[in-house]
C-alpha cells in the first residue's frame, strides 16, 4: 500500500519512495532498501546485544556494589568495633590511672594523719608515761625515805643505848676503881698480902675497852663533820634488809667511824663512809653475803662540795638474793 496514493508513479514503503516500472517496484531500489533494513536490524541487534551487555554489566555492576556494600559495611562495623574497642581501652587506662592517683593521694593523706595521730598519741603516752613515772618516784622516793627514816631512827637509839651502856660502864667502872682503891688502902694499913688485890691487868682491861668505846663514839661525832671517803651506789632490785645487812658490816669495821644513807635518786640509794684507816672498801664489799656483784667507778672529775677532785671514791653494788660468800667465790 502506498503512503501517497495521488502519485501514482511513485510508491512509498516504510517512508521510502519507490519508483512504479512495468512489472511493479525498481528491484534495485527494492534491494538498496532491503540492505538498508538489514544493516538497521544488524545495528538494532547489534545495539540490542550492546543493550542486553550493559544490562548484564549493570546487574554485575549492582551485585558488585552490594557485595562491595557489604564488605564496606562489614570492614566499618570492624573498624568501628577496633575504634570502640580502642576507646574503651583508653578509657579504662585513663580511668585506672585516675583511680591509682586518687588512691595514692588518698593513701598519702591517710599516712600523714595516721603519723600525725601516732606522733600525737606517742607524745601524750610519753607524757602520761613520764607523769606517772614521776608520780611513782615521788611515792618511792616518799617511801624509801620513810623507811630509811625508820632505820635511821632505829640506828641512833642504838647509839643512844650503847652510850647508856657507856655511861653506866664507866660509872661502874669508877666505882670499882674507888673500891679498889679503899681496899688497896686498908690491905696497905692491914699489910695483907700481895695477892688479895685486884689485879692490874683486869684495871687496865677495863680502862681500855672503857677509852677505846669512848674514843669509837668521839671518832663517829667527828666523822659526820668531815667528808666521806666512800660512796656506794646500791642498783635495784632493792632489799631493806640486805642493805641494812651491808650498813651493820661496814659499821662493825675497826677502819670504819660512821657510815651515812642517803637517796639523792629514787633508783640510786647511796651509803657514805666515814673512815679512820685506810682500806680497799671495793674487797670488802666482796666478801659480804648480801652483795652479789661490786664495780668501782672511775671518773675524771669527782665532785663534792662544788670542789672538782675531792669527791669520795665511788663503787656501784648490787645485792644478792640469799647467797654466802662461799657461793660468790
Amino acid at each position: 500500500m502506498s503512503n501517497n496514493p495521488k502519485n501514482d508513479g511513485v510508491i512509498v514503503l516504510g517512508g521510502r519512495k519507490f519508483k512504479r516500472v512495468k512489472d511493479g517496484l525498481d528491484e534495485a531500489q527494492v534491494a538498496s532498501f532491503i540492505d538498508e533494513l538489514i544493516k538497521e536490524r544488524d545495528k538494532l541487534a547489534q545495539s540490542q546485544d550492546h543493550i542486553a551487555s550493559l544490562n548484564r554489566l549493570a546487574e554485575m555492576t549492582v551485585v558488585e556494589a552490594d557485595k562491595l556494600a557489604t564488605q564496606l559495611k562489614a570492614e566499618a562495623a570492624e573498624q568501628a568495633k577496633d575504634e570502640s574497642t580502642a576507646i574503651i581501652d583508653k578509657a579504662n587506662e585513663q580511668a585506672r590511672q585516675m583511680t591509682e592517683k586518687k588512691i595514692a593521694e588518698a593513701m598519702e593523706i591517710a599516712n600523714e594523719k595516721a603519723n600525725a595521730i601516732k606522733a600525737k598519741a606517742e607524745e601524750e603516752a610519753a607524757l602520761l608515761l613520764e607523769n606517772e613515772r614521776n608520780k611513782i618516784r615521788g611515792e618511792l622516793r616518799d617511801l624509801v625515805n620513810q623507811q630509811f627514816g625508820h632505820m635511821l631512827e632505829g640506828l641512833e637509839s642504838l647509839k643512844q643505848k650503847a652510850a647508856a651502856v657507856q655511861t653506866d660502864f664507866d660509872n661502874k667502872l669508877s666505882k670499882s676503881r674507888e673500891e679498889d682503891s679503899a681496899a688497896a688502902t686498908k690491905i696497905a694499913e692491914g699489910s695483907k698480902a700481895p695477892d688479895e688485890q685486884p689485879e692490874p691487868s683486869q684495871a687496865t682491861d677495863h680502862t681500855e675497852k672503857s677509852f677505846e668505846l669512848s674514843k669509837l663514839f668521839e671518832s663517829e661525832d667527828k666523822a659526820k663533820l668531815g667528808k666521806p671517803q666512800w660512796e656506794v651506789e646500791i642498783l635495784p632490785p632493792f632489799d631493806i634488809a640486805k642493805i641494812m645487812e651491808v650498813v651493820s658490816f661496814l659499821d662493825q669495821l675497826p677502819e670504819v667511824a660512821n657510815t651515812e644513807m642517803i637517796v639523792p635518786q629514787i633508783d640510786t640509794p647511796s651509803i657514805l663512809v666515814f673512815l679512820r684507816d685506810s682500806m680497799n672498801l671495793v674487797d670488802v664489799l666482796q666478801t659480804i653475803p648480801a652483795v652479789a656483784h661490786v664495780e668501782e667507778v672511775t671518773t675524771d672529775k669527782a665532785v663534792t662540795n662544788g670542789e672538782p677532785g675531792k669527791g669520795p671514791r665511788k663503787v656501784r653494788i648490787s645485792l644478792s638474793e640469799n647467797i654466802t660468800s662461799q657461793e660468790k667465790k
